[in-house]
């Protein structure tokens, strides 16, 4: 069942979100906890990701909530789409729990695990 989902939800995010392959996955997870970076270790570490993401055609897969680790994820994310039109791929997979009107997200006749 789970293989099945699993190629259920590459096939979504390739024919109908027109997502393009990756040649490699970056997967970026830490603690929810926030925590502040040194100005110079956030811009060094934010720049790397998008570089790496950027030349290699890279997924960035992180917990995808706006906290701790992805939190700086995101800030980076954020300060290259607003310098370049370059675009990433960036999948956050947030626990279901925290997801606001995930109600609205469950199909009609879909069945809950």
């Amino acid at each position: 069942m789970y293989s099945n989902m699993f190629f259920f939800i590459l096939r979504l995010m390739l024919k109908e979100w027109h997502m393009e392959l990756p040649k490699i996955l970056i997967s970026v997870h830490g603690g929810v906890q926030n925590f502040e970076l040194h100005p110079r270790i956030k811009q060094v570490v934010g720049k790397g990701l998008i570089k790496a993401a950027v030349t290699t055609g890279a997924w960035i897969l992180t917990g995808g909530v706006n906290t701790g680790v992805a939190k700086h994820v995101g800030d980076a994310l954020k300060e290259h789409c607003s310098r370049s039109s370059k675009k990433i791929c960036t999948i956050g997979i947030a626990p279901w729990g925290v997801i606001e009107n995930r109600n609205d997200l469950i199909g009609r006749d879909a069945e809950c695990c």
